[in-house]
């Protein structure tokens, strides 16, 4: 009875709160979670977890949580928000255990906004490739090679489906992972033949399989194995060579597989179980966090083709271009420092273009004023600011 009463409270508040966009509105939301092994705890926190990321998505946020559970209630919440949106409280409703599986609904005062930046219109081109298995042998329990591909092409369709800002238009079939000092120019490289304006750079730091030995006054326990997993990330700016995101992420998960059997990267086996879901958390907030950090930078499309007064732009319908569209042009000047490392300089120039034309990965664009495009050449930029 008492659960019925919040329920119908919080429907009231909805509608006297959402005519107002200065004030919160409450949303309420409903997460699940396969419990594994017993493991109610983690699962109960994945629900949570699924139920909050529900809320936001509904409302507009863009949020980055960590929380604790705590007797069953949300204790010691920390949110760290990005641009669209700010939560102000979090309150759990009810948790209901079946067989299988846990269901957790809860209630999120949140003040959705917008985006105020009109470079959050255009989603930026990203490419990236393989990630390489730095400790090569940590691969051999479950003939896991080509984790880092399969790895790779999640991140591309997380992103696909989920980013708001950024679109990973390509995965480069091979494995890279430059030093440091070489990124820069490995970006400028990759950027400019895969018609990307980010390079993002992956390594997998750890994939080592840990077992523990139970006591012989516990002999009636087996034991357990867990896969430790650490992911490293780098993005690079194409056309400048500045490095705007970086980010490590590790965990530590059951590893429930016969060491001496091959399992399948890319099976629903190794995904579905409590290794492959809590690295699917991991890609998740990898992607959340890469769509945040360019969601204001200014997207830039490159000229391919110039014809006449008018140029060809590498970016699209799938960028979110559109007809009528204003962009500011730039040239690009190539020089090299003391130490032979490159450095890209952009020169303004007087004249804005127009959108005229839109294609699905393409688009025409030509002068607002009609004068001549002096100069202008193919790799030159045009920007959305």
């Amino acid at each position: 009875m008492h659960l019925g009463r919040i329920i119908q409270i919080s429907a009231v508040l909805m509608l006297l709160v959402s005519s107002s966009p200065a004030l919160a509105i409450w949303f309420e939301a409903t997460g699940q979670a396969v419990i594994h092994n017993g493991e109610k705890e983690a699962a109960r926190q994945q629900a949570t977890q699924e139920a909050i990321k529900q809320a936001l998505l509904f409302s507009g946020a863009s949020v980055k949580s960590i929380q604790s559970l705590v007797n069953g209630l949300l204790e010691d919440d920390r949110f760290e928000i990005r641009a669209s949106g700010e939560v102000n409280n979090i309150e759990l409703i009810d948790e209901i255990y079946h067989d299988d599986f846990v269901t957790v609904s809860i209630r999120a005062d949140i003040f959705p906004q917008e985006a105020l930046c009109s470079a959050s219109d255009y989603k930026k081109n990203i490419v990236t490739t393989w990630y390489n298995i730095n400790k090569r042998q940590q691969a051999a329990v479950g003939n896991l090679y080509d984790f880092g591909k399969v790895l790779a092409e999640k991140i591309q369709e997380e992103a696909q489906n989920h980013a708001r800002y950024s679109f990973i238009n390509r995965v480069e079939p091979y494995y890279l992972n430059p030093l440091d000092k070489d990124k820069k120019s490995t970006a400028f490289t990759l950027a400019q033949k895969t018609n990307a304006q980010y390079v993002l750079f992956g390594e997998i730091v750890e994939f080592a399989v840990e077992t523990s030995t139970t006591s012989a006054m516990q002999f009636w326990k087996s034991d357990q194995s867990k896969r430790n997993l650490t992911l490293s990330f780098s993005m690079y700016d194409g056309n400048s060579g500045e490095m705007v995101f970086q980010d490590t992420q590790n965990i530590s998960a059951l590893w429930d597989f016969d060491p001496y059997k091959s399992i399948d990267s890319n099976s629903r086996l190794l995904w579905g179980s409590t290794f492959g879901l809590a690295t699917e958390k991991i890609i998740q907030e990898v992607v959340q966090s890469i769509d945040d950090s360019v969601s204001c930078l200014p997207a830039f499309g490159r000229v391919i083709k110039v014809t006449g007064e008018s140029l060809s732009i590498n970016i699209g319908k799938h960028n979110g271009v559109k007809q009528g569209d204003k962009l500011t042009l730039f040239q690009m000047n190539q020089f090299f420092d003391t130490q032979n490392f490159p450095h890209r300089q952009f020169q303004l120039h007087p004249e804005q273009v127009i959108v005229r034309q839109v294609y699905a990965e393409t688009a025409v664009v030509e002068s607002i004023t009609g004068a001549p495009l002096a100069n202008i050449q193919p790799n030159d930029f045009v920007a959305r600011r």
